[in-house]
């Protein structure tokens, strides 16, 4: 790893989002969050009366439906955030102009992929810390915290958004689109992945593509790590799990990002 590409990266990368995106950009994103749980506390109190599935809590590990839907769209506002701003760089690049030239110059993917993930973890946290504040207006509640468990999901969530927007990217940057490849990843996760209720009320085969995201497991850590209902042996399985399912996307999504460069650059000059 490079440190001088990975310090300059999160410098050029801060002074853009210190110069070019407003506020309001935050708010939005804030706001998406705020959507998510309104959403699901109207439909909790108003729709469902308060009235849980017999099975629910066998399944989400709690019977506290409000906490469990608010933290699923808390590291649903998180995984957005990083793996959108992550994955959208080269794109970037390629419209500001400057992807060429990037590739001129001294360029160490991995220090430059880390070093925005970095910087966007870094932000995302203060905009998850305000989103929590408001999480907790709607009745988020602490039941059973662990700090090991808590720092071990969260470092295994980033690792496996990590991989997971290094094909996000490679998708963004072969279609030169980002609109439309991000919003249907993002809706399909939402789905999919288990963010207001149990994963296990899809049927099988959108479980099974559940299954192949980060996402979904990384929910089950975090919600284990916050809310209980996880015995320490599941919590290392799904722990390996999710390592596991990173791995597999950062070995295949570095390969594949200098090929989709090459078919980029290809088309710049075509």
């Amino acid at each position: 790893m490079d440190l001088k590409v990975l310090n300059a990266t999160i410098k050029k990368e801060f002074q853009i989002r210190l110069h070019a995106y407003p506020i309001s950009f935050m708010v939005g994103c804030i706001l998406t969050s705020f959507y998510t749980t309104f959403g699901a506390w109207l439909m909790y109190h108003y729709f469902f009366r308060k009235r849980l599935a017999v099975d629910f809590t066998e399944l989400a590990g709690t019977s506290d439906y409000m906490s469990y839907a608010i933290v699923g769209s808390l590291m649903y506002l998180f995984v957005v955030r990083t793996c959108l701003n992550v994955s959208r760089t080269l794109i970037t690049e390629l419209r500001e102009g400057t992807l060429e030239s990037l590739m001129l110059a001294p360029f160490k993917r991995t220090s430059y992929f880390l070093g925005n993930m970095l910087l966007q973890t870094f932000m995302t946290f203060g905009e998850t810390a305000i989103a929590t504040l408001i999480g907790v207006f709607f009745g988020l509640r602490i039941h059973d915290f662990s700090l090991l468990k808590f720092v071990v999901a969260t470092l295994l969530s980033l690792y496996g958004f990590f991989g997971l927007s290094l094909m996000l990217g490679c998708l963004m940057l072969y279609a030169r689109d980002t609109y439309i490849s991000q919003n249907t990843l993002f809706t399909a996760m939402f789905l999919v992945c288990g963010v207001t209720f149990p994963k296990e009320y899809l049927p099988s085969w959108l479980q099974l593509i559940g299954s192949i995201i980060p996402v979904t497991d990384a929910l089950t850590l975090m919600r284990g790590a916050l809310l209980g209902g996880l015995s320490t042996e599941s919590f290392m399985l799904v722990s390996l799990r999710v390592f596991i399912l990173g791995t597999i996307y950062i070995v295949m999504g570095f390969p594949l990002m200098k090929h989709v460069e090459r078919i980029a650059l290809e088309k710049m000059e075509g």
